[in-house]
């Protein structure tokens, strides 16, 4: 006699793990064409930029248009990183991720052992193999092991308050930025940190990405409906794994079988609008791009000649393009891992 239930869940763990897959490796796949274009795109960009009537045109037009804009005034920062400043732009963006991470539990444990008068200071040597194993939990994103280990390090003991924070102790995001800025330095790429309020782009390489991440601080900076935009887009991300999870472990409903249940109804839902939601969910990032590129374009227009502009608005519809070519390939891919997975879990 057959076992039917040890059979049913073998096809379910299979189904599933083929859809999961499947997923990976489209995404993959599709990332091999993504990648090159997105880089094209960018090399096109730079390459306009650093032509030196271009690169003068743009530098010029890139401080003018900050001015303008009013950004200046709601304490955005625009910084030039290059390849000769970029230590300090380091530390510049981790001094002020700290001063912001003020409140945080880090600091509230700072705090409360430095009014303990019966402790002592950590030495430098201290200080910098604390450094070292926080920056890297930090770095892996074990952050309970990172606060085990500050406590453990600090028992008894306050930080000295003396030299640069990140001497003791190197925030997460602090370390994404400083990532980051090495690209930037290179004029590889441009970023706006909402974090800290600073726009870094190298305007002597890539000045034509400069109006794009002045957009990007307008929204950052704008009403709230916009604000609310720019931050949701981080957050409706999120969803696209949980629409994957769903999809992948909700049996299939056979012809003629009714959802039963708020709960059921809602994860048949997603299940069989799996590729549809998942693009819904990146429409945040597709509109706070477009319209950063859009309001970037309505700064670039009141300091640039129509020629210089006429090539930033081309190379950011391009750029926008390559978030586009992001979401449909999301999407299709997640839309197949679940076609996949009740092809096989499903199978008569």
């Amino acid at each position: 006699m057959i076992n039917n239930t040890n059979t049913d869940y073998a096809d379910y763990t299979l189904g599933a793990g083929a859809g999961y897959l499947s997923y990976k490796g489209a995404k993959k796949l599709s990332a091999n064409v993504i990648k090159p274009y997105a880089q094209a795109v960018m090399n096109n960009m730079r390459t306009f930029s650093e032509i030196p009537i271009n690169r003068d045109a743009l530098k010029k037009a890139t401080y003018d248009g900050y001015v303008q804009s009013g950004l200046k005034a709601k304490k955005v920062y625009l910084h030039n990183v290059t390849p000769e400043n970029i230590e300090q732009m380091e530390k510049l963006i981790t001094k002020k991720s700290f001063i912001i991470g003020k409140n945080s539990k880090f600091f509230q444990i700072l705090n409360k052992l430095k009014r303990n008068p019966n402790t002592r200071p950590l030495n430098p040597k201290e200080q910098e193999e604390l450094a070292q194993k926080l920056t890297q939990y930090l770095k892996n994103k074990e952050y309970k092991k990172a606060w085990q280990e500050f406590k453990n390090a600090c028992k008894g003991k306050p930080i000295s308050t003396s030299g640069t924070p990140d001497k003791i102790i190197k925030s997460d995001k602090a370390h994404k930025l400083s990532t980051k800025l090495k690209i930037v330095g290179k004029g590889e790429n441009a970023f706006y940190s909402p974090i800290t309020k600073d726009i870094m782009i190298n305007t002597d390489k890539l000045g034509g990405a400069s109006f794009h991440e002045m957009g990007h601080a307008l929204n950052a900076t704008g009403s709230k409906a916009i604000k609310a935009l720019a931050i949701g887009r981080h957050i409706t991300r999120l969803f696209v794994p949980l629409i994957l999870a769903v999809g992948l472990l909700k049996p299939k409903k056979k012809d003629g079988q009714e959802p039963n249940g708020i709960i059921d109804k809602a994860t048949t839902f997603i299940k069989n609008n799996a590729g549809k939601l998942t693009f819904a969910a990146l429409i945040p990032t597709l509109a706070e791009e477009g319209l950063a590129s859009i309001r970037g374009g309505q700064i670039a227009k009141k300091v640039l000649d129509p020629k210089h502009l006429k090539q930033v608005n081309k190379h950011n519809f391009f750029a926008w393009t390559t978030y586009l070519a992001g979401a449909l390939v999301t999407s299709g891919s997640v839309a197949l891992a679940v076609k996949i997975r009740d092809a096989i879990a499903e199978k008569k």
